[in-house]
């Protein structure tokens, strides 16, 4: 086998002879009769392309070792995400990605951010984390599914989980989250169509801006976010925006009276895994420049002091100041 990979095009299974522009053959072969045109000779002798380099021999398990610092060039574990920067401190426009960037930050596992899309995840959505190692022949990947295991294994020393995910108390109010508050944020921004034109679509299809991709991508996302509220309601029929914001603030309420006056959720000494939760939809609604019927939410989002506390500790400690959170 040749040391060296050579792309060649489709047309031919191996490199072919052909003469220099110019010259002449006798026509006695009878190959002569299905050469191709001067044209396609011509253009054909360009190639091979690339020559691909060796491929390296693959790693042991000895010589592959994550790291969560930066080592001598400077390579960081990246967390591609739906984000306008390659700064971990900018917090992400979407919950799901800003709840693990939160809570890597938490952790105190350092990352930088890759803006990206779902078809560029091994698992079909965002976020993703792509481990640095010390050698640049692999990288491994961990999808958000994994994330929270991955965490736990590779935080800094010093940095504990200080919520129980398992108890039946928050896997109750982790479901106001993922259901009551998740749909208002749906709603808000994904059907309400003044912020569905001036936030969502402008946000997601930056990198592709050419009409009418951004139209289309707007409905199928609002379709999603229909079909998504559909089924945590468990109705047929999309429910309307007053009952949904209803719920949503009945949520926060809950969560208001969890908190009380504690520094984090749970009465525990440091933020936790919750918090990042909470954090990631509190934070958006907060300060992305919600329109329309959404501003329900917000404004009685307002009014609960220490969950709007609880946002600013965070943001504080962990990010940028609000105003440089988004672009």
């Amino acid at each position: 086998m040749s040391p060296q990979h050579t792309i060649y095009p489709i047309l031919f299974s191996k490199p072919h002879h052909i003469p220099p522009l110019g010259t002449t053959t006798a026509m006695t072969s009878p190959q002569s009769a299905f050469r191709a045109p001067a044209f396609i000779r011509r253009l054909f002798s360009h190639f091979p392309l690339i020559i691909h380099p060796v491929d390296p021999p693959p790693m042991t398990t000895d010589e592959f070792q994550p790291t969560t610092s930066r080592d001598s060039q400077g390579s960081i574990n990246t967390l591609y995400s739906f984000t306008d920067s390659t700064d971990g401190s900018i917090a992400s426009f979407n919950p799901a990605c800003l709840k693990w960037q939160t809570y890597l930050k938490i952790r105190n596992i350092p990352i930088k951010t890759q803006p990206s899309n779902n078809h560029a995840s091994p698992s079909g959505s965002l976020p993703f984390l792509v481990i640095s190692s010390r050698s640049d022949r692999i990288c491994q990947t961990i999808p958000s599914t994994k994330m929270a295991r991955w965490i736990e294994d590779h935080a800094t020393e010093g940095s504990v989980n200080t919520v129980d995910t398992d108890a039946g108390d928050y896997r109750a109010f982790l479901s106001l989250v993922e259901g009551a508050v998740r749909d208002a944020w749906l709603y808000a921004l994904y059907i309400d169509p003044s912020n569905l034109s001036s936030l969502t679509v402008p946000k997601y299809t930056s990198p592709i801006p050419l009409w009418p991709i951004p139209t289309i991508l707007g409905s199928q996302m609002r379709q999603a976010a229909i079909d998504a509220i559909r089924k945590s309601s468990s109705s047929p029929s999309l429910p309307s925006g007053t009952e949904i914001y209803t719920k949503a603030l009945e949520a926060f309420k809950a969560l208001s009276t969890l908190l009380g006056h504690d520094t984090w959720f749970f009465g525990a000494s440091e933020a936790g895994i919750f918090d990042a939760e909470v954090f990631a939809y509190t934070h958006l609604l907060l300060n992305l420049e919600i329109e329309g019927s959404g501003g329900v939410v917000v404004e009685g989002l307002r009014e609960f002091d220490n969950l709007a506390g609880h946002e600013e500790r965070i943001t504080r400690r962990w990010f940028k100041s609000p105003l440089a959170t988004f672009h």
